[in-house]
């Protein structure tokens, strides 16, 4: 049964649903105030019960979400600010949330996935309902949930394939809710790591912990700790920084909200753009900017956390492998990615291809442009990805890296497979395997779907084999470059890049524990050994 606290912070969240519910049903622009109204009432009182309920009970550090709310909601009051109620109430929901997230994981032992598609899902589903809303439209054109649940399913899972025109099709506020979606997405499936290692690391079965523990090597709880602070602060840092450099640049538009928005989606590699030809036509510097936002989104928080031990820090401590290989591997990506694209004819903006195309999403010019020969490139880069705990998806550096270099020992004759006088044990390069199979298995029968079902659709559409397996790619790799295919597809179609964009999204970290809680129970004893003709 649920202690006094919860229930009261139940009550905070149903609060505030109240109040946002007849925000979101009125136009976009309506100025008719929320704070005289009832349900602005029982939000202020209810989270100063919840304030005083628990600093009763001595949990002191929960007095804090009540307090804040009830802050806003004064600030409201003496301001006649609307934006500060909706605020106070959008955090009176999500602590709300959080209360339910906590009950929910203080029960389960089992069934890590399951977690993972709830974290994913619910956002989806809420996101989907609140961008169709008077409040987040814009235009007399209304979006249909068909849409609505595509561009939904695309931010959360941070990939940027669109359907509709998402700078004219929504009001300022569907904009900021879209943003939501995104930095929730971009951030959400890597605090998972740290969420189950510290509060389900021995909550769920034998097999799922021991699981983990290996997804995480080398990592203690102090370190995860470590982590988190890191995503909290590095996110906001940069986004920030980011977006002020894009307001002086001028790159996006006047506005800095708009520079806001595209600091956040280049950061958490997500690709939507507030302009129907994404990037075309900005500055050099903004395009730079913009650049160094989806590197730095996409190299990995266990990176930057180590990357700023070792210099911001000045610890003495040498960088991990993890660190040293993804660096690295990313590094000759984007070298040789761009020397290769420029060399197939991808010309000036081959450096921006390179970058963009490992889960970005954005492009400073059109796709149809580059030769077959760069748009395979285009395609091998999409499905490497981005470095493991990152914003970004694709098999990831580290897979790369570790096949790389299993491959150059077996080819040598080595019996180890060794990088900066580190060994790399042989159950990471049989993971790295397996990734690699399951990854390529996924991309062609989805492939193979999508061919399938859009094979009967519109003729006129006039698209061809490397249109579906790039629009396949990009939607697996959460990257959302397309040759036109998004806006042409079925309904059937649809549904089945969403499927693309919620599995890429997923990871490695789904994969881990799905394998760990359906596989059978380890035999005992020893098997004799076998012969194999390879080659």
């Amino acid at each position: 049964m649920a202690s006094l606290p919860s229930t009261i912070r139940l009550f905070l969240g149903l609060a505030g649903v109240m109040v946002m519910g007849p925000w979101f049903l009125r136009d976009s622009g309506s100025s008719e105030l929320l704070i005289v109204t009832f349900n602005v009432v029982a939000l202020t009182v209810t989270s100063l019960i919840d304030s005083s309920v628990r600093f009763r009970t001595g949990l002191w550090r929960g007095t804090v979400p009540g307090l804040l709310v009830f802050g806003i909601c004064i600030g409201a009051f003496a301001s006649s600010s609307e934006v500060m109620i909706i605020l106070a109430s959008v955090l009176a929901v999500g602590f709300s949330m959080l209360e339910g997230l906590s009950f929910l994981l203080d029960r389960i032992r089992r069934g890590g996935v399951a977690v993972i598609l709830f974290f994913l899902l619910v956002p989806v589903l809420v996101g989907s309902i609140l961008l169709m809303l008077p409040r987040c439209q814009a235009g007399d054109d209304p979006l249909n949930y068909s849409d609505s649940l595509f561009t939904a399913v695309s931010a959360v899972t941070v990939t940027g394939l669109t359907v509709i025109d998402v700078g004219s099709r929504f009001s300022t506020e569907g904009q900021w809710v879209l943003l939501g979606l995104i930095q929730l997405g971009g951030l959400g499936v890597v605090s998972l790591f740290a969420i189950f290692a510290l509060v389900l690391g021995n909550g769920l079965g034998i097999r799922q912990g021991r699981a983990l523990r290996d997804a995480l090597d080398g990592m203690g709880s102090g370190e995860i700790r470590g982590l988190l602070m890191t995503i909290v602060v590095s996110t906001l840092a940069i986004e920030l920084i980011g977006a002020l450099l894009l307001h002086l640049s001028g790159g996006s538009s006047a506005s800095f909200i708009s520079s806001l928005f595209h600091s956040v989606s280049a950061f958490c590699n997500a690709g939507f753009s507030l302009q129907e030809n994404s990037l075309q036509g900005w500055s050099a510097i903004s395009q730079g900017v913009m650049a160094i936002l989806i590197l730095l989104g996409g190299i990995g928080f266990p990176v930057l956390l180590d990357l700023w031990r070792r210099y911001g820090r000045r610890e003495t401590s040498r960088l991990q492998l993890q660190s040293r290989l993804n660096i690295s591997v990313s590094v000759l990506l984007l070298l040789g990615g761009a020397f290769l694209l420029f060399l197939t004819g991808a010309g000036a903006d081959s450096w921006f291809w390179s970058v963009t195309a490992r889960t970005a999403g954005f492009n400073t010019s059109s796709i149809h442009g580059l030769p077959l020969s760069s748009t395979l490139i285009v395609m091998f880069l999409m499905y490497i990805g981005a470095s493991p705990g990152s914003t970004g998806g694709g098999l990831k550096t580290s897979t790369l890296g570790v096949l790389f270099l299993a491959t150059r020992a077996e080819v040598q004759g080595l019996g180890q497979v060794v990088a900066w006088k580190r060994l790399i044990p042989d159950t990471v390069i049989r993971t790295a395997a397996v990734l690699t199979l399951v990854g390529t298995m996924m991309w062609l029968v989805l492939v193979l779907c999508l061919l399938s079902v859009e094979s009967t659709g519109s003729p006129e559409a006039n698209f061809g084999f490397i249109d579906y397996a790039f629009e396949v790619t990009s939607a697996l790799a959460t990257v959302g470059l397309s040759r036109g295919v998004t806006s042409e597809v079925t309904e059937t179609g649809k549904i089945i890049l969403e499927v693309a964009m919620i599995f890429g999204r997923l990871g490695p970290l789904a994969l881990v524990l799905a394998m760990a809680s359906i596989s059978p129970l380890a035999s005992r004893g020893e098997r004799p050994t076998g012969r194999v003709m390879l080659g």
